[in-house]
């Protein structure tokens, strides 16, 4: 063997080993530039997603609600923050709480219960006080609901702990005493007050659907406490008079149970929104409201319509168009628009609401741009 030879093959295998090392240099350079080059194009992708479209005012914010249990009556506020879960005014955070059977976890609404209706609720400094229309009262304090720590679950029908669509949510018991003031009222045995605190197990996650009604509507997930299918319902002022126009007796708002009641819009304006812009709030539309027979509950007196009004007019010019959409909710009629929040924050009665319409509607605006 040639003297040469050991030294041609570790010449070789340090010439084998540059060419590796040269290698990976080009592989991690190839995954790089990938890498680079798959979030521009996600970026690229997700600035052109974005609606540019102008913010067009519409109206302006007519009246503010809020609901502290769920089904009872709601309190009118002249201003509100915005949070994802939903409208807080002042100390009341909206449906915190909920109303349910304490043997079976079936929790109650107005459609069940439309006496539900008549109780007034109030929270502050940590208090919250419940009132009946005959004055009967009960008050309870939310420190001592914290510290008992007494968790129960809320559920609907099926199966124990579901709540909205076959959802979990579990609540902190409130107390005998709330329990004995419901129980009375309700007429029902063993009747108790739950509240939802941050922290607590929950299955409540309202995801966007796709429909021909919400195609633009990016998907999204949102989370509510108590409420039904979202954190936001947005009413205007001139659809409640349009449809009052059909009917011998004027329903009147609280009848349907609005977070953000805008006026000066045209009727019907909200079928058409895909997002609203309030002071520096910003809310995703999602879907329309769908409604129940709670609409034929009167306010003052806690008793359904015996002719199913204003629910068996709305019915007769406002279900949704033929589709996947009717095919779901039937002949659950459309008034209001359901949101969520895009941007948090403040809002209050009196400042101008702007919309972003579906893009099928832009061309009808006055500020419509190619």
């Amino acid at each position: 063997m040639s003297t040469n030879e050991p030294q041609t093959e570790l010449l070789y295998r340090e010439n084998l080993c540059w060419m590796m090392l040269d290698d990976k240099k080009l592989f991690l350079g190839i995954v790089g530039t990938s890498i680079i080059v798959y979030n521009g194009i996600r970026f690229v992708v997700n600035w052109l997603r974005v609606d540019r479209s102008p913010w067009i005012p519409v109206g302006t914010v007519k009246a503010l609600y809020v609901y502290p249990v769920k089904s009872c009556k709601g309190k009118s506020v002249f201003s509100m923050y915005c949070d994802a879960m939903g409208p807080i005014a002042g100390e009341i955070k909206d449906r915190q709480f909920i109303v349910v059977n304490g043997k079976t976890g079936l929790f109650y609404t107005g459609r069940q219960k439309p006496s539900m209706v008549l109780i007034e609720c109030e929270l502050q400094d940590g208090v919250l006080t419940m009132t009946y229309v005959d004055g009967r009262s009960v008050k309870v304090k939310l420190d001592e609901v914290l510290k008992r720590k007494e968790v129960k679950v809320a559920r609907k029908k099926r199966g124990w702990g579901r709540l909205f669509h076959n959802e979990r949510c579990d609540g902190l018991d409130c107390g005998d005493e709330a329990a004995s003031f419901l129980t009375d009222i309700l007429q029902e045995p063993d009747t108790r007050l739950l509240m939802y605190t941050k922290g607590l197990y929950t299955e409540r996650g309202i995801v966007t659907k796709r429909t021909s009604w919400n195609t633009e509507v990016p998907l999204r997930t949102d989370k509510t406490a108590f409420a039904d299918d979202a954190p936001y319902m947005i009413m205007s002022q001139t659809s409640l008079d349009s449809l009052n126009e059909r009917l011998k007796e004027k329903a009147v708002i609280e009848r349907f149970r609005p977070v953000i009641l805008v006026d000066k819009c045209t009727e019907w304006d909200e079928d058409k929104w895909l997002s609203v812009h309030i002071g520096d709030t910003t809310l995703q539309c999602l879907q329309p409201c769908f409604r129940c027979v709670m609409t034929t509950i009167h306010p003052t007196t806690g008793t359904m319509d015996s002719a199913v009004e204003p629910l068996k007019t709305l019915r007769s010019f406002r279900l949704a168009p033929e589709g996947p959409l009717r095919d779901e909710h039937k002949d659950s009629p459309m008034f209001g628009v359901d949101a969520g929040i895009i941007t948090p924050g403040y809002i209050h009665v009196g400042q101008t609401v702007y919309v972003r319409y579906k893009s099928a509607y832009r061309k009808s605006t006055p500020f419509y741009y190619h």
